[in-house]
């Protein structure tokens, strides 16, 4: 099940969100975990193996937290073990993908509820209190299941134990949930069709402009699209009483490669930032510094996803963010409107390993974007695409920037406000039965 589905909006959600309302309060958790299991087993029924490989990690965190509650059992051999266990599931099929044809799908959401999984497990090892129900709650909580934001431990664990109700935090995860079901259906799916005609063509049969237009939609569209399910999963929890953690903060306005992956899905950065990139770092030296970074980006690129585009994606983000730090970074501190310039465009030819399949693809498009190519084309292709997107293309470069948030914080609570979001909310359920609901970009990697 999706947010933007018909079925989690007038059906699942109204349900789930009255009994948990009206049910006494010490019911809540139970009406989470069970709400939770449903709108799993709804997506999943098909794929029995899914539900398995949830209900196994699971239940090796919860023991794992358990174990650790007891200092005599607090032991880093174990500890290894316990990580191992559940990374195994998400490293064997990605790296088998990088080796193997056809291998088996992912199950839903493996990539987040494994990080969330491990987070819980050494927080518990450095003496952090977890309780079993506690952690199959923070685990298992829907909003975030499948595609984050990554909770901070000690901040969803006290959540958990008392969860705000109040009309204002209703509101504003009402407010959140619009926005961003409007991010998801009217930009960034409306953005993607662009890519749609360029695969239909080839990548080395559309026109430069079009190929360039294309790295600029896909940038959008991405953004988008991954701030689209934040924003709906941070609205979602408000309503339920959670304080998730923001995940984006307006990243193509960043000067440098570095600030602009501590804007762009900041809860996974983070989490690849403390759990492999500091510990390896703290050995010490520049040497270590390297290797850190180094594994830490390949990691990032291999959770992200299967085959070796990603793992150059990786190596890229690692190269740029070297470069960064021994060479010209200091030139990009110096010029800011230098580093405006250089992040969206080398953010985006890098995206270029996301939009195709294989290193193939990707150097086809690189030499589409120079004027390189072997197919016959349109040279007026990219004006028949542009006259269709170019109201959704300049929503997305404006609210890629900060000024409409600005905007809204001071109009939020206006009846103007909720009219448009009315409106807005009105426009994404025709999109939803005319245009159809594409899969969140994240469930494809």
């Amino acid at each position: 099940m999706i947010f933007n589905s018909f079925s989690f909006l007038f059906l699942f959600f109204p349900l789930f969100f009255l009994a948990y309302l009206y049910a006494p309060r010490e019911w809540g958790k139970y009406i989470i975990i069970g709400g939770s299991v449903v709108f799993y087993v709804l997506g999943t029924w098909r794929n029995p193996l899914e539900i398995a490989v949830l209900a196994g990690l699971t239940l090796i965190g919860v023991g794992a937290c358990a174990l650790f509650q007891q200092d005599r059992y607090a032991k880093k051999w174990l500890l290894v073990l316990v990580l191992v266990l559940l990374a195994a599931p998400l490293v064997c099929l990605k790296l088998a993908a990088l080796f193997v044809k056809e291998t088996p799908s992912l199950p839903l959401g493996l990539g987040f509820y494994t990080l969330q999984l491990i987070a819980f497990v050494i927080y518990a090892y450095r003496g952090g209190q977890t309780k079993p129900l506690a952690v199959v709650e923070g685990t298992l909580f829907f909003p975030k299941l499948i595609s984050g934001p990554v909770a901070v431990p000690e901040e969803i664990f006290e959540d958990i134990e008392a969860p705000v109700r109040k009309r204002n935090w209703i509101d504003s995860g009402l407010q959140d949930f619009v926005v961003g079901l409007a991010c998801k259906m009217v930009i960034a799916d409306r953005l993607g069709s662009v890519l749609y005609e360029i695969r239909g063509a080839g990548f080395g049969g559309v026109s430069v402009l079009l190929a360039w237009l294309g790295v600029l939609c896909f940038a959008l569209e991405i953004y988008f699209d991954f701030l689209g399910y934040s924003r709906m999963a941070i609205g979602l929890g408000k309503m339920l009483g959670f304080l998730l953690p923001e995940n984006f903060d307006h990243p193509y306005c960043a000067t440098s490669v570095r600030e602009f992956w501590t804007r762009f899905m900041i809860t996974v950065s983070q989490w690849f930032e403390n759990y492999v990139r500091i510990p390896l770092a703290n050995k010490g030296g520049t040497a270590w510094f390297v290797i850190a970074s180094l594994v830490g980006w390949l990691a990032m690129g291999i959770w992200f996803g299967t085959g070796w585009n990603f793992v150059i994606w990786a190596i890229l983000m690692f190269g740029l963010i070297m470069g960064e730090h021994f060479l010209f970074g200091k030139y990009l501190e110096k010029y800011p409107i230098l580093g405006h310039i250089y992040v969206p465009i080398v953010i985006g030819l890098c995206w270029i390993f996301f939009i195709t399949k294989t290193p193939g693809e990707a150097g086809t498009y690189f030499l589409r974007l120079i004027g390189v190519t072997k197919m016959t084309f349109d040279p007026n292709d990219w004006k028949v695409v542009i006259a269709k997107v170019w109201p959704f293309l300049a929503c997305g470069v404006i609210f890629a920037t900060p000024y409409p948030q600005m905007l809204w914080k001071k109009i939020h609570k206006s009846l103007g406000a909720w009219i448009c979001l009315f409106v807005l909310f009105l426009i994404c359920v025709y999109l939803m039965a005319t245009a159809g609901n594409d899969p969140f970009l994240l469930f494809s990697f």
